[in-house]
């Protein structure tokens, strides 16, 4: 009878385990895809992290979460044009400025 209660906290214990590297999957992915501007990533760039996660499934997200997510506060850089500046148009051409 131990054997029975013991190989059903075994399966238990995968379907969890398998549940929360769903998860964490799908969870890399919708992050990958959510930052804004490739720059922000520590290396690589968006196309690249959404390969290695959708490939390598759980190890993919293990390795996007250690060597590439952003950091916490990581910001994209300010461009010309981004909502609240006026952007300066250029000189007119023959001009002397």
């Amino acid at each position: 009878m131990s054997t029975d209660g013991f190989a059903a906290g075994f399966f238990v214990f995968f379907i969890l385990f398998g549940i929360a590297g769903l998860a964490l999957w799908i969870w890399a992915i919708v992050d990958v895809v959510r930052v804004p501007d490739d720059s922000m990533f520590k290396a690589g760039n968006k196309l690249v992290w959404v390969l290695i996660v959708v490939l390598a499934g759980f190890v993919g997200a293990i390795i996007y979460l250690i060597v590439g997510r952003p950091a916490a506060g990581a910001r994209a850089p300010e461009r010309p044009g981004t909502p609240g500046q006026t952007p300066v148009p250029p000189p007119p051409p023959g001009s002397l400025t």
